[in-house]
């Protein structure tokens, strides 16, 4: 993640609101933890007019950049913007080309609108232009598009005492998974670089399933474990920050979009046994939607409940749902990619 010294300051969401100041936007430094190098992959550095810079990424396991780099990163742009305080409640975006490995972004905001209860960005994502190495302008291709909405945190229906789901049932409609309270907790299951390197062969590319990048995961079900798919046909996992993090709920709603699309469009193919990276296989995310319904804290365990939705003319849908331990749902997301499989596509081997 090696990025041209600059003259101003990085920032995570929680410099929101904040104006631009001087300071390098360099790569943390060496010794320094998983976690900490992820949060610096999300943050970003004004560098005036509601623009900002944000780092290349790394470990992506192809040559071109994660859709959750470029998600996170536009998160952290729009809170940069808003009071402090607000929130994205609702984010669509658009994968409209693929980006350069380690070669930085910059990131312009739009302010569409600012209201006494929501206010809307709009975040386009660029390379910077090939004439130097720091650079402020623009190369011209649009990479992303994202649009969200943030709001406060009103004292409102279902943000008090008693909101779903021990509470009044109205606040939340969707029960969680009927067995959720009799899944293996996650302690109990392998870290998901343990598990990748007990299977042979790997179902993804090496350098994306091996690497540490500040985010515990625990399967529980995918097609490269014993359990198989989930009673839905999905990926299910048991997600957290891989360390402690700051109270910020800014940075815990960019790492949890930045955590989205590490698996979510892997439902489409499961089904057939594919996996991205595999053989025969092409697969592109196209677009992704979140609803955060309420703060999460990323301190504490979530289980990502995954499932595939449809498949059809060359495309796929999958959705997923974020419910702590307890039931409570905290964001729904959902994700469109390109979905095709060539004659010399062969599925991965199911366990056992």
């Amino acid at each position: 993640m090696t990025e041209p010294s600059t003259d101003r300051d990085p920032i995570g969401p929680a410099g929101r609101g904040s104006e631009p100041t001087e300071a390098p936007l360099d790569p943390p430094p060496a010794g320094t933890t998983a976690l900490d190098r992820l949060i610096a992959a999300v943050s970003v550095a004004p560098i005036g007019d509601d623009r900002f810079r944000g780092p290349g990424s790394t470990v992506d396991g192809v040559d071109a950049t994660f859709g959750g780099h470029f998600l996170s990163q536009a998160i952290s742009a729009v809170l940069a913007t808003v009071e402090p305080g607000w929130s994205p409640h609702s984010v669509h975006a658009h994968f409209i080309r693929a980006g350069r490995p380690e070669t930085p972004f910059l990131l312009d905001v739009e302010r569409i609108r600012d209201g006494r209860t929501f206010a809307l960005r709009r975040v386009r994502t660029h390379h910077p232009a090939d004439d130097g190495p720091a650079t402020d302008r623009p190369d011209g291709r649009l990479l992303f598009e994202l649009t969200a909405s943030c709001t406060r945190t009103p004292n409102a229906i279902g943000t008090g005492p008693g909101h779903a789901p021990g509470g009044d049932p109205r606040h939340q409609q969707l029960a969680p998974p009927d067995d959720i309270g009799d899944l293996p907790r996650p302690e109990s299951l392998p870290t998901y670089a343990q598990l990748m390197r007990s299977l042979d062969p790997l179902p993804l590319p090496t350098e994306w399933a091996l690497r540490d990048y500040g985010i515990d995961v625990r399967t529980v079900n995918a097609p490269w474990v014993p359990e198989g798919l989930s009673p839905a046909g999905g990926i299910r996992l048991w997600i957290r920050a891989d360390g402690p993090l700051p109270d910020d709920p800014g940075l815990h709603a960019a790492l949890l979009a930045y955590q989205s699309d590490e698996s979510l469009a892997d439902n489409v193919a499961a089904p057939w046994g594919a996996t991205w990276g595999g053989d025969g296989v092409v697969f592109v995310s196209l677009d992704h939607a979140m609803w955060f319904h309420r703060p999460i804290d990323l301190g504490d365990w979530h289980l990502l409940d995954q499932r595939p939705v449809v498949v059809e003319s060359g495309r796929g849908l999958a959705t997923a749902s974020v419910w702590t331990a307890e039931g409570e749902l905290v964001a729904s997301i959902t994700q469109e990619a390109m979905f095709r499989l060539d004659e010399d596509f062969e599925p991965y081997p199911a366990p056992g």
